[in-house]
């Protein structure tokens, strides 16, 4: 955690963002003309070890919860590292990739390429794991996140990108408008793990497929957009408040909302402030929680001498 922390920018006459090589964390999103940041973040990149919060990092190598931080895989059981107390293991570990310092692999003045390598043993898993995590601005107006990954062993992964959306300037983000591209979602628990049933959204308050407010409820459901990885990238949401609106186009079969309510009002962000709970939107592209454990849930495993890849776009 010593290692000094490099800040990169990258940008079009659309769209600029902001990244650093502390968990490939993206700290700025900008459009061109106007003040109001589209994420949560910091100036100060020293913060975000402190932080905790997982402000826009890259989440691996598992993103969301394991049961009991255990699987079987290849008829052994493999135990990770229970880093939530009761429940399981979460996002990776206490080491996930989130906390580490990524390497500069390649930078343009429109993209940003970044590396890091995961030790066979690592928070429990196995293989030694090769991941990079490209951001590139596209015109328009898109930020693209390319994930690439390879293991010299069979072991399972999940990457996702957890940024805090908020385009309204202000604290409050129950005056967005969502949508959600889904049809069905998974309950969970107290804890926040699945419960293993597929839900439909109708008749209940995870109905997102029109277009409505996002209210003062408290968020952190996954919503299934897909059973089966097919490499295609679809559109899986659109968040919009004033005249700032975002398409979320992802190759994930699932999209996990939290609305924030859990910040920490620690440490002065963009808004001048303190980030209070729900003051953004997390829309994390991602595949289904413990899916590991749940045979009906879609296949996270990676196969040694595979390549990973999924994509994900925020499209302005």
């Amino acid at each position: 955690m010593g290692e000094p922390l490099q800040a990169i920018e990258i940008g079009n006459r659309s769209l600029h963002a902001n990244v650093i090589t502390y968990g490939a964390s993206l700290t700025d999103l900008r459009l061109t003309g106007k003040d109001t940041p589209l994420v949560l973040g910091y100036a100060d990149p020293s913060i975000y070890p402190i932080d905790q919060q997982f402000m826009g990092s890259v989440i691996g190598r598992y993103g969301n919860r394991i049961a009991d931080g255990r699987f079987r895989l290849n008829d052994q059981e493999i135990c990770l590292e229970q880093n939530e107390i009761g429940i399981g293991h979460l996002h990776g570990g206490s080491n996930g990739l989130w906390n580490r310092h990524w390497e500069v692999a390649k930078r343009t003045a429109t993209k940003a390429v970044l590396e890091v390598k995961s030790d066979n043993g690592d928070g429990g898993y196995p293989g030694t794991l090769i991941l990079s995590a490209s951001y590139e601005i596209v015109e328009p107006a898109t930020l693209r996140l390319t994930f690439l990954a390879a293991c010299d062993r069979d072991t399972i992964i999940n990457i996702c990108h957890h940024p805090y959306f908020n385009f309204s300037g202000t604290h409050p983000t129950e005056q967005h408008m969502l949508q959600i591209n889904a049809d069905y979602y998974l309950p969970s628990s107290k804890s926040l793990l699945p419960t293993g049933s597929v839900a439909r959204v109708e008749g209940t308050s995870f109905d997102f497929r029109k277009e409505r407010l996002l209210g003062k409820v408290d968020r952190n459901n996954t919503f299934c957009l897909h059973r089966k990885s097919s490499g295609e990238l679809l559109k899986a949401a659109r968040l919009s408040c004033a005249d700032i609106s975002m398409e979320l186009w992802t190759t994930q079969p699932g999209i996990h909302l939290y609305n924030g309510y859990k910040l920490s009002r620690k440490h002065t962000g963009h808004l001048g402030s303190p980030y209070l709970p729900r003051s953004g939107i997390c829309l994390e592209a991602q595949a289904w929680p413990n899916s590991p454990n749940e045979p009906a849930f879609p296949n996270t495993v990676l196969r040694a001498d595979t390549t990973y890849r999924q994509v994900t776009e925020y499209r302005f």
